[in-house]
């Protein structure tokens, strides 16, 4: 495959790693959760820019990061507003239209349901008006209006209160008061993905006709094959940007996993090599990268990571690792703002993710504006089965991994119930005794086989590096 261009595309939403060989294309998004496009991908964007390197004045010293003179900045002093973004939630694909889906994106709870009056997705603050009942709990009833579990009080998918049960009908007509209303989000899909914007202000009902969530034409594109994916993992926002923006971290993070264009001098195992990387152009919408043999890069703030790669063939599914919430954990232990200080990072290699830190200090105050909804203090590490779990994280939400997972679950019991259907056979009949004993033994090591492959692919798998 050597010589195809290779689009790489993440999402997290405030889109784990993707991989794309043409033809195909591969999206994931994230949940912590979250523009131009690109008109040709291949093309470089012009720029006087040179090289974004990292300087450290002496190897004792404290690391400083120093663009070069003629990195191109766009700054006017402004200020990236977190709550004025497009942000994912959920694939299409994986999304059942009889149910309602609850999530969390900025800190704010909602809640995701299919309106067929309209034939389109909502997207609702998680409350009812009421007395604040999570309408996630509710459900969808035959006139298609969205109905809280607590009372039974439904709404429209312009959030109107359409009914109250406990409303006499003579009485005044409570449902139309504003205060009935629900808390209604602007959405919308794109790319087979359904976003919001994290305001219900009135003012931005129509916010899609003046500004759009980020377009990347190959996921459009029919001569490509579009691979999607949805993981929500335990990171934090920065954590999982920066990796998402470390190609040379694959080789090593990665080993035996996925396979990655062997260097021309192999100084190890692995096969890791110097990553030519540099930032042309930063300014409050994210930045513009080369990545030397790796191709182009566009981070689109707050949530997409656009690349041109070389091809990566993809062996398998990722891994993901415990490593980034102890990362995140010993930063903020020393401080968000003082992140050069807990770091060397003193190779081009680390120059988008240095790129990345600059654009959060310059444009964001150093982090993410959670609205006053998160203390700053990080969660107790939870034990790593529960860390690197599969089912919650991903499969419960997955509708193909979950049909996979019920369908291997119903093979195991009916393995057990043939080996114990076989000892029953023999112990009745007295027949072919040593033949269903041998069948009862087969089912009942296939199950136990099975049992632990379930285990293995669907809930989880431990990874350890020192043993690949």
């Amino acid at each position: 495959m050597v010589g195809v261009r290779t689009p790489y595309v993440c999402i997290p939403s405030l889109v784990s790693e993707t991989q794309f060989a043409k033809p195909k294309l591969m999206s994931f998004q994230f949940n912590p959760m979250n523009c131009s496009s690109f008109s040709r991908i291949h093309q470089k964007t012009p720029s006087k820019s040179k090289l974004f390197t990292t300087i450290s004045s002496s190897p004792s010293s404290v690391p400083t990061v120093t663009p070069e003179p003629e990195l191109e900045v766009d700054s006017q002093g402004e200020k990236f507003d977190w709550y004025a973004q497009w942000y994912p939630i959920m694939l299409v694909c994986d999304l059942d239209k009889r149910v309602t889906h609850a999530k969390r994106v900025m800190g704010l709870d909602i809640v995701l349901w299919w309106d067929r009056n309209e034939s389109t997705w909502k997207v609702f603050g998680d409350a009812c008006p009421h007395r604040l009942a999570p309408l996630s709990e509710g459900r969808i009833d035959q006139w298609g209006r969205l109905q809280c579990v607590y009372h039974g009080w439904c709404f429209n998918g312009s959030g109107d209160c359409k009914f109250i049960p406990q409303a006499s009908p003579d009485g005044p007509p409570v449902h139309t008061f504003k205060k009935a209303c629900a808390a209604v989000y602007p959405s919308t899909v794109h790319h087979d993905i359904v976003w919001f914007w994290p305001n219900s202000d009135p003012q931005y009902k129509d916010i899609i006709t003046k500004k759009q969530p980020p377009t990347i034409p190959e996921l459009d594109d029919p001569s490509f094959v579009k691979l999607t994916g949805c993981r929500d993992i335990p990171y934090g926002y920065e954590i999982l940007i920066e990796n998402l923006m470390d190609p040379a971290h694959v080789t090593y993070a990665h080993y035996g996993i996925i396979r990655t264009r062997p260097p021309k001098v192999k100084a190890d195992r692995e096969g890791g090599c110097p990553v030519e990387l540099s930032v042309k152009k930063l300014g409050i919408d994210g930045f513009l990268g080369d990545q030397d043999q790796y191709g182009t890069n566009k981070f689109i703030a707050p949530c997409v990571s656009y690349a041109y790669s070389s091809p990566v063939v993809d062996k398998g599914e990722g891994i993901v690792s415990s490593d980034g919430t102890e990362k995140e954990r010993k930063i903020m232990d020393t401080g968000l703002a003082n992140w050069q200080k807990a770091c060397f990072v003193p190779t081009k290699s680390d120059a988008f993710v240095v790129g990345f830190r600059r654009w959060l200090k310059k444009y964001a105050g150093g982090q993410v504006d959670w609205g006053g909804k998160y203390s700053g203090a990080l969660p107790p590490t939870p034990p790593r089965e529960e860390l690197m779990d599969r089912y919650w994280s991903h499969v419960v939400s997955c509708r193909s991994c979950s049909a996979a997972y019920n369908r291997f679950n119903a093979l195991e019991v009916a393995l057990q119930v043939a080996s114990l259907a076989s000892i029953g056979i023999a112990a009745a009949t007295k027949q072919h005794v040593k033949v269903m004993v041998a069948v009862a033994v087969l089912c009942f090591a296939g199950s136990k086989w099975l049992a632990h492959f379930i285990y293995k692919n669907f809930h989880y798998h431990d990874h350890n590096h020192a043993l690949q």
